[in-house]
């Protein structure tokens, strides 16, 4: 059964898509599984984180209520504050125990009530803070009821112990409230592994092995991130959380086929459709693989019958496809019609060579008239170039001296660039040394005001002294008169000094502003000389091109020459390909061919021809021609070199651009026809 190819893929197929679908089916259960608990364990945490915060809030709250109590000590009526206590915290009772066995309480107490004798005075004042008492069973009411108590202390000595009573009754419906699942439930568990709340209000105050054997208060202490139990033979997931302010935890039991039931309904699915496509892709692969292998068969039938032909070359495979099977047909083909091409283009070859050999006369005319033009073109050609040579030296001599003169101007614009530099550092030297002047011009100034304030300090001082001082006054008002006089003339030379420092100032910014003109003049002439320069070489250029032009119009003169040579050769070539014809003719009847499907021949290394191509194109003497030199006598290499210009003969049909090159591979063959038979 497995013996054939089809059915060998179809069963690998198969199992190869089972394997990849009960892997991909196994990774997506594992992976949502992982994920779906992960998110289950997350969300299940932020619940009871939130619900131990509400409860933790709510014994905060109490405590606090209770605490203001302490205010009912500092008043001689206390009733009315207890009261207002017990209304603000929602208190069953609200109570104060005195150290000498008072109790004042709003509710009557039974005579002989010894409030230091109960258990939540005993705790307040063990703990020295507020506490919160274990939960009991309310005598009156029968409900769960817990007690705040909270010492007073005063400079170190008891003055009381603040206490009030609080029914469960809200705690109880807020965690009877956590349900995550329809069948999930929460419980309020104490240190000591006591049930404190619970849905079932049976199990209150009942150990927490009642619920599993294997649970205890060790145990939920570490199950905060998640644990186990069978409860009532299901599995939960438990969480717990301790509640603050208190020495309670709450527990969320989850019910673990509820919470993971997504899980196993993705588990289904998945088995479910990979069946399905398992199935599926056994259908579709047995109807592909059959499909495909199909013309495997009908590959093998073709290939038979083309081995028991008798040299038939027209059987041809269906390439439909692009499979390997399309590829093998179309391999095949290739080759077939390769060869069936190459044969029928060696038929037509020998038919085209009669025609072949009366264009070949033609072309010889048509090649002679071509070279007496060309010989007559070139003539003119060579004239001209020496015209064009004298006229292209004598612009690079004209360029070399005017290159020649720019540098000359470049260096005189150069020297006046330094003259005016030489010229703008004189005037800074002038205006530096009039500024000199101005200074000193200054001090004269100032000298003279001295001289003139110290002749004027004399003549007081002479006239202090009298008759005896007159002769030293004189003297004083001559030097004060001198003094006066030099300040006026101090003051006119510093204002023509101060003119001329203006206008050595104005000369040195126009000397400036040339030396800035003459830099510009230097940089124009620089660039004017890079101009000329580069026409210079260009023109050099030019001369050097113009001789290689001269050089190639020799050349083609030379293979004008050797053209000559070609009508020659081409007579010879003529008779060659007449002996070819026959030799051709007689190998290639013993093939059977079809004609239609290769009308037009194509060159052997273009892909398989159309069969639309036209017959008409089949006596072409282009590619006889080409082979025919192979058989005459070896011509120099130059004319040889010649040759490929040949095809552009006037005479030819208009396809014989297309004419394959096959009939050039026979050429050689043209002394040795075993070749052929024995192909």
């Amino acid at each position: 059964m497995l013996l054939s190819l089809r059915a060998r893929l179809i069963v690998l197929c198969v199992l190869i898509v089972a394997i990849a679908m009960i892997v991909l089916s196994a990774a997506n259960i594992t992976t949502v599984r992982s994920d779906t608990l992960a998110a289950i364990s997350t969300q299940t945490q932020q619940l009871t984180e939130s619900h131990a915060a509400n409860i933790s809030e709510w014994v905060r709250s109490k405590r606090v209520a209770t605490g203001a109590m302490k205010q009912a000590l500092k008043q001689s009526d206390v009733l009315p504050i207890v009261a207002a206590a017990q209304e603000a915290g929602s208190f069953d009772d609200a109570y104060i125990g005195y150290p000498d066995k008072r109790m004042l309480a709003l509710h009557p107490m039974p005579p002989g009530y010894d409030p230091t004798a109960r258990p939540w005075y005993k705790q307040a004042v063990e703990a020295g803070k507020s506490v919160l008492t274990a939960p009991y069973v309310d005598a009156t009411t029968g409900k769960l009821v817990v007690s705040f108590a909270e010492p007073v202390m005063d400079k170190g000595s008891l003055q009381a112990v603040l206490g009030s009573d609080v029914q469960l009754d809200n705690v109880v419906r807020n965690v009877a409230g956590i349900k995550p699942t329809p069948s999930s439930f929460a419980f309020i568990v104490g240190k000591d592994g006591l049930i404190i709340t619970h849905p079932n209000k049976e199990l209150a105050l009942k150990p927490v092995s009642a619920l599993d054997p294997s649970l205890s208060a060790q145990s939920l202490a570490g199950m905060k991130q998640g644990g186990s139990a069978t409860i009532g033979g299901v599995s939960y997931l438990l969480f717990t959380q301790p509640i603050a302010n208190t020495d309670w935890s709450l527990v969320v039991a989850l019910d673990y086929r509820e919470a993971t039931q997504a899980i196993g309904v993705l588990m289904t699915l998945s088995v479910v459709l990979a069946l399905v496509a398992i199935v599926a892709a056994a259908v579709l692969l047995s109807y592909t693989i059959t499909r495909l292998l199909r013309r495997l068969g009908v590959v093998r039938d073709a290939m038979e019958d083309i081995a028991s032909g008798d040299g038939d070359l027209t059987r041809r495979l269906d390439t439909s496809g692009k499979d390997e099977l399309a590829q093998i047909s179309r391999a095949f083909n290739h080759f077939a019609d390769k060869i069936s091409r190459t044969l029928l283009d060696i038929r037509r070859a020998s038919e085209s060579v009669k025609v072949s050999s009366s264009e070949i006369a033609s072309g010889n005319m048509d090649l002679s008239a071509r070279t007496e033009q060309q010989a007559g073109s070139l003539e003119e050609t060579a004239s001209a170039m020496e015209e064009l040579t004298s006229t292209v030296k004598q612009n690079a001599d004209n360029a070399r001296q005017a290159n020649q003169l720019a540098v000359s101007a470049s260096d005189v614009a150069v020297h006046g660039g330094t003259v005016v530099g030489q010229v703008v550092s004189t005037m800074s030297s002038i205006n530096e040394s009039s500024r000199k002047i101005v200074d000193i011009i200054s001090v004269i100034d100032g000298i003279a005001f001295q001289t003139n304030i110290l002749a004027l300090n004399a003549a007081v001082e002479a006239a202090r002294a009298g008759e005896q001082g007159r002769g030293f006054a004189v003297v004083a008002s001559e030097v004060r008169s001198l003094a006066q006089r030099s300040a006026t003339a101090a003051k006119e030379i510093k204002q023509l000094i101060d003119d001329s420092v203006q206008k050595v100032e104005t000369g040195s910014q126009l000397v400036a502003q040339a030396g800035s003109t003459m830099d510009e003049v230097v940089s124009s002439v620089k660039r004017v000389t890079d101009i000329v320069g580069e026409i210079s070489s260009a023109s050099q250029e030019q001369s050097a091109g113009i001789s290689e032009v001269g050089n190639a119009v020799t050349l083609m003169d030379e293979a004008t020459q050797q053209n000559a040579a070609l009508v020659e050769q081409a007579a010879a070539a003529a008779k060659s390909l007449q002996e070819q014809a026959a030799h051709l003719a007689e190998v290639v009847a013993g093939f059977k061919l079809d004609e239609s499907a290769h009308a037009a021949p194509r060159a052997a290394s273009v892909p398989p021809p159309s069969p639309a191509a036209s017959p008409s194109s089949a006596a072409q003497p282009v590619p006889a021609a080409r082979s025919a030199p192979i058989n005459v006598t070896p011509k120099p290499v130059p004319l040889k070199a010649k040759t490929p210009n040949r095809p552009a003969l006037p005479a030819e049909p208009a396809a014989s651009k297309s004419e394959p090159k096959p009939t050039t591979k026979a050429a050689p063959k043209s002394s040795g026809g075993d070749d052929w038979e024995e192909f």
